[in-house]
């Protein structure tokens, strides 16, 4: 999501000061005409030698992601205490404004549409994950006197630059190794849509305010499906059911207590993957003129990156 944000607001001749950690893969940072440096959002004295006076907006998008129980000190260091330091050092150098990338998984599980007026389940979801990022959330609020926030909540994010998320389940299907298509219901949002709604964020007269940021709605097999046909691959026929999946995580957990790698599906992932997850968007299409693109587009501009990028076979 960062490099895509820094690509779209390059385009609009930002002076871009990106923060990184040190030994990280920059690569595709290096691309781009920005000041680069390295510092560790754990460090607060590292971030107050980092962050300019008065600058007009502070990103905030790093974060922890993990699914793996295993990482849970970790991630709770990174994306709450992480975000409080990022949020002090906001304001202790005057920025004139703070958005922050949250998720939508910061309001937890619900069988219904999300918005922003959807009361938090995630301090009971059982997901770390979840739980952090509503928590970083509250150290937002925290600081909402002394400073302009935005919250940001993006769901499924497809497009260039992924290497991890749903690119790996593109590689999957362009190997030919797919299993099979879960069962749950997602919302998927083309990363371009998402960069330009953080853009918005940082302009508009929208301080104080919050936003799920949604997309289109469809079903995993959809999903699955739509990948197979923009890599002219045959879709799968093959339903994986809860039970299914529930064994499967099983045998992933023996199998990383021996490995000592993160599993390939933990019961955090099976809880997301059968579930369902509908956005209610209208308040970000209506203020951050957040765009809707086609499913099928979202993944082929994630298949032709990878494919430039040579990634499809590692």
């Amino acid at each position: 999501m960062g490099l895509n944000l820094i690509e779209a607001i390059h385009k609009e001749d930002w002076e871009i000061f990106a923060l990184y950690l040190p030994g990280e893969d920059v690569r595709y940072l290096s691309r781009f005409a920005v000041h680069m440096i390295v510092r560790n959002i754990l460090n607060m004295d590292s971030l107050l030698k980092a962050i300019p006076e008065e600058v007009d907006a502070v990103f905030h998008l790093a974060g922890d992601t993990s699914t793996w129980s295993k990482n849970n000190d970790r991630q709770y260091r990174i994306n709450v205490e992480g975000t409080a330091n990022m949020l002090d050092a906001a304001v202790e150098k005057k920025a004139r404004r703070f958005i922050y990338t949250s998720s939508i998984s910061a309001f937890g599980f619900h069988d219904g549409p999300v918005s922003e007026e959807t009361v938090s389940t995630a301090m009971q979801s059982g997901v770390n994950y979840h739980k952090t990022k509503y928590l970083a959330e509250q150290e937002v609020k925290k600081r909402s006197g002394k400073l302009q926030t935005v919250v940001l909540n993006p769901c499924n994010v497809i497009g260039p630059y992924d290497r991890i998320n749903w690119a790996q389940t593109i590689k999957t299907v362009y190997q030919d190794k797919l299993s099979g298509y879960p069962p749950g219901i997602g919302t998927f949002a083309h990363v371009k849509d998402i960069a330009r709604a953080h853009i918005q964020a940082a302009e508009k007269e929208v301080v104080g305010k919050q936003y799920v940021l949604g997309g289109t709605q469809a079903s995993f097999q959809e999903a699955f499906d739509t990948i197979a046909m923009v890599l002219n691959k045959k879709p799968s026929d093959k339903a994986l059911s809860k039970s299914m999946l529930r064994v499967a995580t099983f045998i992933f957990k023996l199998k990383s207590l021996i490995d000592k790698k993160e599993p390939m599906l933990s019961m955090e992932k099976y809880k997301r993957i059968v579930g369902k997850q509908i956005i209610d968007d209208r308040k970000a299409v209506k203020d951050l003129e957040l765009k809707k693109t086609p499913l099928k587009k979202m993944f082929e501009d994630s298949y032709r990156w990878l494919l430039q990028e040579d990634l499809l076979k590692k």
